[in-house]
């Protein structure tokens, strides 16, 4: 009789019985059967299935996502830069408007300049004087206050008036119809500037402070004395030349 080590199975024997032992163990559910083990933190186990971890995966996936607290949201973010940007934007234009006064106030500051160094060099002589916007540029004689002649078609200075008021006159239809047509056409203002130059060759700027028209008895206002350097112009107006026009002015320094 053989021994049990010598004995073998035919080869077709075994590998039928692989197959069907194979054939009678179940096999696994990826489904529904258990695919892991995992602790709850104090040492409990449980199981999970597919779906299971698919759901925890989702959660773990939306924290990371989510912003962490202290972040702004793109609306918050624009909002902020749109406020941020109107405010750049003012601030340029404040310094703009400033720059532009500035640089008006020292365009301004240099024509005055400009102006008095003109002044300075335009007018000059003696016993002259000069009204620009009225295209007047006259010299000036004596008219004593005691003389009883008629004036001639001259500038003359007055030597009745009182101190510290340079007296001139002359005819409406002559000397001073620039003065008489510039009050009746209402372009006679105050602030109308002129220029005297006097005997010793001081030459000295004057504006127009008060208009008025008297009667030739109205002598009063016109020749007084005055607290400042003043000027005092006189003309006739009227149809027939009845009234006297008195402009008075103060000089500017």
């Amino acid at each position: 009789m053989p021994s049990i080590t010598s004995r073998r199975l035919p080869a077709p024997l075994v590998l039928a019985l692989v197959v069907g032992l194979a054939a009678a163990l179940p096999g696994p559910s990826l489904a529904a059967g258990p695919i892991g083990r995992i602790t709850d933190g104090g040492g409990a186990a449980f199981n999970l299935d597919q779906a299971s971890l698919e759901h925890r995966a989702g959660e773990q996936q939306s924290r990371r996502v989510a912003a962490p607290r202290g972040y702004l949201s793109l609306v918050e973010i624009e909002a902020r830069l749109g406020a941020r940007d109107a405010r750049a934007a003012r601030i340029a234009a404040e310094q703009a408007a400033a720059e532009a006064a500035a640089k008006a106030a020292a365009e301004a500051a240099a024509k005055a300049a400009a102006e008095k160094a003109r002044a300075a060099t335009a007018y000059s002589g003696t016993n002259h004087v000069w009204i620009p916007s009225l295209g007047v540029s006259r010299s000036v004689e004596s008219f004593a206050c005691t003389r009883s002649t008629p004036p001639a078609n001259t500038m003359y200075r007055w030597g009745c008036a009182g101190t510290n008021n340079v007296y001139l006159f002359g005819h409406a239809w002559g000397v001073m119809k620039p003065l008489h047509d510039a009050y009746v056409s209402g372009n006679l203002k105050l602030g109308m500037k002129v220029v005297y130059a006097d005997g010793n060759g001081r030459v000295r700027a004057y504006r127009v402070t008060a208009i008025k028209v008297v009667t030739p008895d109205q002598v009063d206002w016109a020749i007084a004395a005055q607290s400042t350097p003043s000027m005092t112009l006189q003309t006739c107006v009227g149809a027939s030349s009845e009234r006297r026009l008195l402009v008075r002015l103060v000089a500017d320094g």
